[in-house]
């Protein structure tokens, strides 16, 4: 029998994303966002499920994604905003920007984010109008240099790298599919195929096993795969927009958003926005940090 979620923040984000563990500090603790009010919460793993002892930062909307990094010489974080890419210190304050990204219209936001096995930050955009497949993920390095790694995306999401690096994983929810691809040395996609297809897949996590999980975005569920794509757990939670996933030790931590809710469907859901965590079977993997130049 499949164990239970349980509720690790009641949030009520309108848009929880970008989940990543600070393990560093004396109290290990998870970073996670709410994108559109542009906070950066810092919520302890035995702290209050309320929320009362966090630590949130206000950065501009939309704070898109973010992961730790390194910035002049101490512990700080990358973030992808609208259209361009920021270093932050540890106090929630933008030290300086790294790269401008050019969208192809207005319509286009920044959206996932990772660091890659490289080092580089990876990130793509999404569109918020037509949803046509104008999107792309872009690779940022540490000294801010910009190109185009993958195109044609509707909705960039999950993000994800084989154990030893040599494949990437990245999810385009707009049509309900998740790509891989190589990833060669100097962090260029190439040979994409379909890895799985027919669920609006969102965050990507990978295991120990080298298999994947993914958060469903309106279906309120997690689900594993295994090396084929293979569907071999299946989650069921109390909300159904769930969106990131992270790792700490056994634990998978698992996102949520309002938004895209009406009145009723939140009277019926009312832990929408919260971010839950999964007791499972295996492990995850140490997370990166972004060390600038």
């Amino acid at each position: 029998m499949n164990p239970a979620p349980t509720v690790f923040r009641d949030a009520r984000a309108i848009l929880g994303e970008s989940l990543v563990l600070d393990d560093t500090a004396p109290a290990p603790a998870l970073l996670w966002c709410d994108i559109s009010a542009g906070l950066l919460h810092r919520s302890e793993l035995a702290g209050d499920p309320g929320g009362a002892d966090d630590t949130v930062w206000a950065l501009p909307a939309p704070l898109a994604s973010f992961h730790r990094a390194l910035v002049t010489g101490g512990p700080g974080y990358v973030a992808s905003l609208g259209d361009r890419v920021v270093l932050v210190d540890d106090g929630g304050a933008i030290v300086r920007e790294l790269a401008r990204i050019d969208h192809a219209h207005p319509g286009l936001r920044l959206n996932e984010g990772k660091v890659d096995p490289l080092g580089n930050w990876v990130t793509g955009s999404m569109d918020l109008t037509r949803g046509a497949p104008d999107g792309a993920f872009y690779s940022v390095t540490p000294a801010g240099d910009v190109r185009v790694i993958a195109g044609g995306l509707g909705t960039s999401n999950g993000l994800e790298w084989s154990l030893d690096g040599t494949r990437v994983y990245f999810t385009d929810t707009a049509v309900g599919t998740i790509y891989t691809g190589d990833y060669s040395a100097d962090g260029e996609i190439s040979d994409v195929e379909v890895f799985h297809r027919g669920d609006m897949n969102d965050g990507l996590a990978i295991d120990a096993d080298g298999w994947l999980w993914s958060s469903i975005y309106g279906d309120g569920v997690v689900v594993r795969y295994d090396t084929q794509g293979v569907e071999r757990e299946r989650h069921g939670f109390e909300v159904p927009n769930l969106t990131s996933v992270a790792f700490a030790g056994s634990t998978l931590y698992v996102a949520s958003a309002r938004e895209n809710l009406t009145e009723e469907q939140l009277l019926q859901h009312p832990l929408s926005g919260a971010v839950f965590a999964l007791e499972t079977g295996t492990t995850g993997r140490a997370g990166r940090v972004f060390v600038t130049a």
